[in-house]
């Protein structure tokens, strides 16, 4: 009898946490496929007419192009390595978490992840239609590339997570 009621007591907080990371993933795989989709609108928008390719380069002068196309270098070097780098160093430290608070970390620093490389993807999709310099759009495929790697799956999640028990 005892058994069936400890069971039963661990049963619904199973389930719980289970509902939770589902919902955790369909959030991150909501936000991960808006992010897709807001970098395609950007680029239809100016492939199509909408936004005119090369408005900015007629009220910029040379120096401030240069500046601009060393930005767009810079931030990606940045932010991509820092983005994939932050999120792998606060899983790391979040070892010590329950199981409930490290889902709410990995959601947080997924998100952050999430948001730092669609910060690098639209501003170098912007710069290389604005000014249309080709390395942005070289800079733009790598941000793509490492928000791609960012794709939040449950294997991936599942992974942390027993790795996030064994500690």
């Amino acid at each position: 009898m005892e058994a069936q009621l400890s069971t039963a007591a661990h049963s619904p907080a199973k389930h719980y946490n289970e509902m939770n990371r589902d919902n955790v993933l369909k959030g991150l795989k909501f936000n991960f496929a808006t992010s897709i989709f807001a970098a395609i609108i950007a680029i239809a928008a100016f492939e199509t007419g909408y936004l005119t390719k090369g408005a900015l380069t007629p009220f910029v002068d040379e120096e401030a192009l240069y500046y601009i196309e060393v930005c767009a270098i810079m931030l990606t070097i940045a932010i991509i390595p820092f983005a994939l780098k932050s999120f792998s160093r606060a899983m790391s430290k979040g070892a010590e978490l329950d199981k409930t608070e490290y889902l709410k970390l990995y959601n947080k620093k997924s998100m952050q992840r999430m948001f730092l490389l669609f910060i690098a993807l639209v501003v170098n999709i912007f710069i290389y239609y604005g000014i249309e310099y080709d390395g942005a759009m070289y800079c733009a495929i790598l941000s793509f590339g490492a928000l791609l790697y960012s794709y939040p799956t449950g294997k991936v999640l599942d992974g942390y997570m027993n790795a996030n028990e064994t500690k």
